[in-house]
């Protein structure tokens, strides 16, 4: 239900205009998307399937064990999976098995040297997104490498501070192009584009 508040659709409109405005991320006829029900896949005219797993979505399942077979996709979105997995490796292990040769993984995640970071970190905080386990963009790319993963292009959202009220959010949204311009690194998302490579 936090996606539906006025922050989680921040979050959510911020990623969605992302990969509308770069199509060359999603590749390859077969597309998935696991961790959110409202579509973040962008409008295109070549996949022949895409599937969104999540509850209330096309397909309901485990993260830690897909119900797809191996090498079955080209693209494959985990929107904010990673910090509510009790065991975010084995996502990943799971999401190498799935993708083909040279496929895509795009990881959406909350930032935790961040505003959001600063959040997340207060005791008693147990509300969502809140209660997660937030990772730093080193440390899913060094699990990502040891899957022969290539992290390609990072993409960095949402440097507002993580305030409830849509009139905060409208009043600070000048914050984002300097966030852009002066302190990247302190994005309240971050999304990481990998490909899969093969020997």
């Amino acid at each position: 239900t936090w996606w539906q508040t006025s922050l989680g659709q921040c979050v959510f409109k911020q990623e969605q205009q992302l990969f509308q405005s770069t199509p060359e991320h999603f590749h390859g006829y077969y597309q998935l998307q696991i961790g959110l029900e409202q579509n973040l896949l962008p409008d295109m005219t070549m996949p022949k399937l895409r599937m969104r797993m999540a509850s209330s979505a096309d397909v309901m399942g485990c993260n830690e064990a897909l119900p797809f077979k191996s090498k079955s996709f080209d693209t494959l979105v985990l929107s904010h999976v990673l910090e509510f997995s009790p065991d975010p490796h084995q996502v990943l292990r799971e999401a190498e098995r799935i993708l083909v040769g040279d496929g895509t993984l795009i990881i959406c995640c909350f930032n935790p040297w961040s505003w959001w970071g600063l959040r997340h970190v207060i005791p008693y905080n147990t509300s969502a997104p809140w209660h997660g386990h937030f990772f730093g963009q080193s440390r899913i790319t060094d699990w990502l490498s040891l899957l022969n993963f290539d992290v390609i292009s990072t993409e960095r959202l949402m440097f507002r501070p993580p305030f409830k009220s849509e009139k905060w959010l409208t009043r600070t949204a000048k914050i984002e192009q300097w966030g852009h311009k002066f302190w990247p690194v302190l994005s309240g998302v971050t999304i990481l584009v990998a490909t899969k490579r093969t020997i």
